[in-house]
């Protein structure tokens, strides 16, 4: 992650930010439920998102990053401060997630057992001190959009407690410096 590209788009993140990467299963109506569950990034959920996913996933929760799923990031022209997952270049305006940004797998899309949060913790703080915690997302893998809803939402709790609990750590250590 390149905070100082995200910064100059105006999204403001904490550091070990969390996010899901692919889709989430029923659709395109995720941005909210995300929010409530405490993502620091949230998403429509959309396999493929539109203007229309985008515009209704940002006022679900406006006052959180915004990721957008794009063959083509053209489409979202117009749309500011998005975190764009995507293979293609990006215009400007748009930060492109792709794998040249480091990503902690703390959760696993393809498997429908729930982590625990203390693992997800030990995962997070083990990538987190072999470079810089800045520059690390916390994700969920690709592969959600095939799970029933509330293993979904289980999972994504288990990311956002152990991100938290890392972050914590991490603040105990540098306050004990």
């Amino acid at each position: 992650m390149r905070r100082d590209e995200l910064a100059a788009l105006g999204v403001q993140l904490p550091v070990l930010p969390t996010i899901v990467l692919g889709a989430l299963p029923g659709g395109a109506a995720w941005s909210a439920r995300l929010a409530r569950i405490g993502l620091d990034v949230t998403a429509s959920g959309a396999a493929e998102d539109t203007p229309a996913s985008v515009a209704a996933a940002r006022a679900a929760a406006p006052h959180l990053a915004l990721k957008a799923r794009v063959s083509d990031p053209r489409a979202l022209d117009g749309h500011r401060a998005l975190v764009v997952e995507t293979a293609a270049p990006v215009p400007a305006g748009l930060y492109r997630l792709g794998p040249d940004d480091d990503a902690v797998p703390a959760v696993d899309g393809a498997s429908a057992e729930v982590e625990e949060v203390m693992a997800v913790a030990r995962l997070t703080l083990g990538r987190a001190r072999s470079g810089a915690a800045s520059a690390l997302w916390v994700a969920a893998t690709p592969g959600l959009e095939r799970l029933p809803e509330d293993v979904v939402e289980a999972k994504l709790a288990a990311l956002v407690e152990g991100a938290r609990q890392a972050r914590l750590y991490l603040a105990k250590e540098q306050f004990e410096i």
